[in-house]
């Protein structure tokens, strides 16, 4: 059947919905290789993302939605507030949606699409479809943005509701599509704790679910070493045994009681554990490499509006010395009339030739000193103009480059958390045992030999 695997807050809508597109980032599991097996593809439009099918609702355009989220946060001044959006992982039986059918892929982004739509009418959603879990089993991820289209409230809701109205939701969709609907158990509890529970009395497994829950809900703890140890300081010590984890603690009465993952239910086991502390770990990488950009962008623009500053006030100083050229231009033509009349006296006063054919050369030096200023101030400013445009096109540059290295971090991000997880399974695999001799018996008259 149809399930709401999980319901978790995100502190930053551009790392979710990063995440859930995967622009870039390479597929988990083999699935490339496992796609290649089964001769499928993904849509061209999606050759290079984690996703193989997109969708949203309230116009949202999915490849382009953290530009729409943004821009209706900002419009309602709720940028700045913590927790974001609202991530549901919706999953379906490999009997109902088929991984290897590519109808399938776009048939389950559309009951994402139609659940999203149910749940939260008023709010923008986009919708991711993957198939690169462990066993290829069709999932969606479901990123609402929390600010009220018609309100700009934000999306106040306690988990525990959400939860619930979220299953609900979801069984219908799953009867409409004639499929077996199933209570889902995401918590075991034993009747003995059920009893408990119900009288209001001391639980130890319920003790223990609350000290990992206080753990988990510290953002910072990002690595399962990290998890252990803060468990090991609120009195949890944590065994690993294969793919299981086993947690030990004294309860409120002094007794020391243990208890597997498998008992305290699936959101305890390790695989849910390790993927919501690697989902951290990408997230604050990818918060730590928006803010490196935003922080060079700015600088950059700074700089070029500084360029461009410095060109307009050249440009208006040039501006302002065009009267005094002109009127340098207009002394010229009269001290040439000057000068013909100095020729004409120096003709009739042979005594002062001299005098005034040496203030004419001075002067004519002066004025070619002057234009050849004004040519190199014109050449400087060319030059600079050239600098400026140089300096645009080295941002442009830059912000590629910013671009491919986002790329390429979370490329190898993804490439250590497999090689990580490989090492692990292959330290823990259990050992083989030794198979016990068969025996045999045989009878004989005088009675049974072993």
């Amino acid at each position: 059947m149809a399930t709401i695997a999980k319901i978790t807050n995100g502190a930053s809508a551009a790392s979710a919905l990063n995440y859930a597109l995967g622009k870039d980032q390479p597929m988990h599991e083999d699935t490339e290789r496992w796609l290649e097996e089964h001769q499928l593809a993904r849509p061209d439009e999606l050759e290079d993302c984690r996703a193989v099918a997109v969708g949203g609702t309230n116009g949202i355009d999915p490849t382009i939605a953290k530009e729409q989220f943004k821009t209706v946060q900002q419009a309602f001044n709720q940028n700045k507030r913590r927790n974001q959006v609202l991530r549901i992982t919706q999953s379906f039986a490999d009997n109902e949606l088929n991984a290897r059918n590519p109808s399938d892929w776009q048939r389950a982004n559309d009951l994402g699409c139609e659940l999203a739509g149910k749940l939260y009418p008023q709010y923008q959603s986009a919708v991711y479809t993957h198939i690169d879990g462990e066993h290829h089993i069709l999932h969606n991820h479901i990123i609402v943005s929390k600010v009220n289209l018609e309100t700009g409230k934000k999306l106040d809701e306690r988990k525990g509701a959400a939860v619930e109205r979220a299953r609900t939701v979801n069984d219908e969709i799953a009867k409409k599509q004639g499929w077996q609907v199933i209570a889902p158990v995401r918590e075991h509890q034993s009747k003995t704790e059920q009893d408990l529970t119900k009288k209001g009395q001391y639980s130890y497994m319920h003790d223990l679910r609350s000290r990992i829950d206080s753990v988990m809900a510290d953002t910072s703890a990002s690595d399962f070493k990290t998890f252990s140890a803060r468990l090991d300081q609120s009195g949890v010590s944590v065994s690993i045994r294969g793919k299981n984890v086993s947690y030990a603690f004294l309860d409120a009465n002094n007794m020391k009681r243990r208890a597997r993952d498998k008992r305290l239910g699936t959101d305890y086991d390790k695989e849910a554990i390790d993927n919501e502390l690697a989902r951290r770990t990408r997230e604050r990488t990818e918060q730590q490499l928006d803010r490196e950009d935003q922080r060079r962008a700015t600088e950059l623009v700074r700089d070029t509006a500084e360029a461009n500053r410095q060109v307009e006030q050249r440009k208006r100083d040039t501006e302002s010395r065009e009267p005094a050229t002109k009127q340098s231009g207009q002394s010229i033509d009269r001290l040439t009339i000057a000068t013909r009349q100095t020729e004409q006296a120096t003709r009739n006063l042979g005594a002062d030739y001299n005098r005034q054919y040496n203030r004419k050369r001075r002067l004519r030096d002066r004025v070619k000193s002057f234009a050849n200023y004004v040519r190199g101030f014109t050449d400087g400013l060319h030059r600079f103009a050239e600098q400026a445009k140089q300096l645009i096109a080295d941002n442009r540059l830059y912000q590629d480059v910013a671009s491919r290295f986002k790329a390429d971090m979370a490329r190898k991000e993804q490439a250590q958390h497999k090689e990580i997880k490989q090492d692990l399974a292959k330290r823990t695999a259990p050992k083989p045992q030794k198979q016990q001799p068969n025996q045999t018996y045989r009878h004989n008259r005088g009675g049974i030999q072993r």
